[in-house]
């Protein structure tokens, strides 16, 4: 984002540009969580199934392999969603309020440009946010069809197995 002209806006509008970027990083950082949180339930079923898998493994029944396989694949896809390492928190650091830059400025002037830098480390933030937030969603939709093309195998391979103890 380029620097915001300050002597174009009054401060108003830059009041107003400000609670609508605080509105979309709310919405983001919301979506980010809730994405996390089916992310959670989404590993809590794999890994039930994968458990489930490895122990009729143990069994000698290795057609389950075909889901342990797709569960550790999902999984894989997965893990990044549980504790995503680069969530950017909104507002501007101190040392960006407290700079030099602000010495030269009075009253409302001084006000816009504060309302300014808040309103571009917010964009900043919003854009690193909703890269993350997309890149969430991708690796959920990716574990979903792993899992479902994993069970879909499976089944597969079970009818066939079925179909072929079947007596002629």
């Amino acid at each position: 984002m380029e620097q915001i002209k300050t002597k174009k806006h009054t401060k108003f509008t830059l009041e107003l540009i400000f609670s609508e970027a605080n509105k979309m990083a709310t919405h983001i950082l919301d979506s980010i969580s809730e994405n996390r949180n089916k992310s959670f339930v989404l590993f809590a079923f794999i890994t039930s199934i994968l458990s489930y898998s490895f122990i009729k493994i143990t069994e000698c029944e290795y057609l389950y392999s075909v889901l342990l396989i797709g569960c550790i694949i999902s999984l894989w896809f997965l893990r990044n969603n549980l504790f995503p390492q680069t969530i950017t928190f909104n507002g501007a650091l101190p040392e960006n309020m407290m700079n030099s830059y602000f010495d030269d400025f009075k009253k409302e002037k001084l006000e816009k440009e504060y309302l300014a830098t808040q309103i571009e480390t917010y964009n900043s933030a919003m854009n690193n946010n909703r890269v993350q937030m997309y890149k969430m969603v991708s690796r959920f939709k990716i574990s979903v069809i792993i899992t479902l093309v994993s069970f879909f195998l499976f089944g597969l391979v079970f009818l066939f197995g079925l179909v072929e103890s079947l007596p002629a």
